[in-house]
């Protein structure tokens, strides 16, 4: 049985879609998703099971959550009557216009009990937006008194030193800090890799064989992560670290059943192996002769299972994290 007991401290993935496409998004977003938003019932039920697990904090991102900005307080009135505290609310700072107008929306969103913005500060997001928007929306956030999460800091200065008017590609960055420094980037982002984000490094990653990887699996234990979970506006629990994997959270807090979720159970409980014996008795799929590690292997099969044969399976999703990842 697959079940949760306790959660702690999580987010809510509010929508997928995104004003960027950022080589990082762990989470595949980007602008070609569909402007699906949690809506109110849903956020009910989720804050509902939430409290009921012990969890009574979340942070909200997504995708961008400011980008509808009026479904946004429908969220945030539901958790307010659930008595769950909003830690912060994650935004890259692109829908920023004005003073005036971006005042105007913070003042709403503290009035629904948000006090803290956690603000995209780094090269993958300058890609895309620039750096003069993050600037003004921090002193639109110090007007109001509105508090400031930077993630992260330690960038500033190397993009405060580009044109804060227009968006930097990663070649500019390479000509100004080296032909590595793109490569160094995970480590001090502590970037997560997965998604769009393992699509982008796998190239520049250490490949082992797919005999190693075998010999060395182990249970995934996805279900042990009750600090950094997400719920998406599907209501599927998505484990720490691993989007693309899902389970309605319903479902999770009376027991799923491990013969409806197939995928997850078999990393849950063996490992890449499970779902390698998997994969190639159910579906035919062959292995290649390295990957980028166990999750590059594990994103092959699953890529494979979507992608290639368009199967509609319960526990890989939401489809688009497959469709939209490049």
């Amino acid at each position: 049985m697959l079940k949760i007991n306790c959660l702690v401290s999580g987010g809510i993935i509010t929508n997928y879609k995104c004003s960027s496409k950022c080589r990082h998004c762990c989470y595949s977003s980007s602008p070609h998703w569909p402007d699906d938003y949690m809506t109110k019932d849903m956020a009910d039920e989720i804050f509902q099971v939430l409290k009921g697990l012990g969890c009574y904090s979340v942070h909200i991102g997504g995708g961008e959550p400011l980008l509808k900005p009026n479904k946004i307080l429908d969220v945030l009135d539901s958790a307010r009557k659930n008595r769950i505290a909003i830690e912060y609310i994650e935004t890259n700072a692109s829908w920023y216009r004005d003073e005036a107008s971006a005042t105007a929306a913070l003042r709403e969103l503290m009035d629904h009990g948000v006090h803290t913005l956690l603000i995209s500060i780094d090269p993958y997001h300058n890609e895309y937006i620039p750096f003069r928007k993050v600037k003004d929306l921090i002193r639109a956030c110090s007007k109001v008194k509105m508090s400031v999460f930077p993630w992260q800091m330690d960038f500033w200065d190397e993009i405060d030193a580009m044109d804060e008017n227009i968006t930097h590609i990663p070649e500019e960055y390479t000509r100004c800090y080296g032909k590595d420094y793109f490569l160094r980037l995970p480590e001090r982002y502590g970037l997560n890799l997965k998604g769009r984000a393992l699509k982008t490094y796998a190239p520049a990653m250490k490949k082992l064989s797919f005999e190693r990887i075998m010999k060395e699996s182990g249970p995934c234990r996805l279900l042990s992560g009750i600090y950094h979970f997400h719920v998406d506006l599907y209501g599927s629990f998505i484990p720490q670290s691993c989007p693309g994997l899902a389970i309605p959270l319903t479902e999770l807090v009376h027991g799923a059943d491990p013969g409806k979720y197939r995928i997850f159970y078999s990393l849950e409980t063996e490992g890449i192996k499970g779902l390698i014996e998997l994969a190639q008795k159910e579906y035919g799929y062959k292995p290649g002769a390295e990957y980028a590690g166990k999750c590059g292997l594990c994103y092959d099969i699953r890529n494979y299972l979507v992608l290639e044969l368009g199967l509609d399976l319960p526990d890989l999703k939401p489809e688009g994290h497959y469709r939209y990842l490049r």
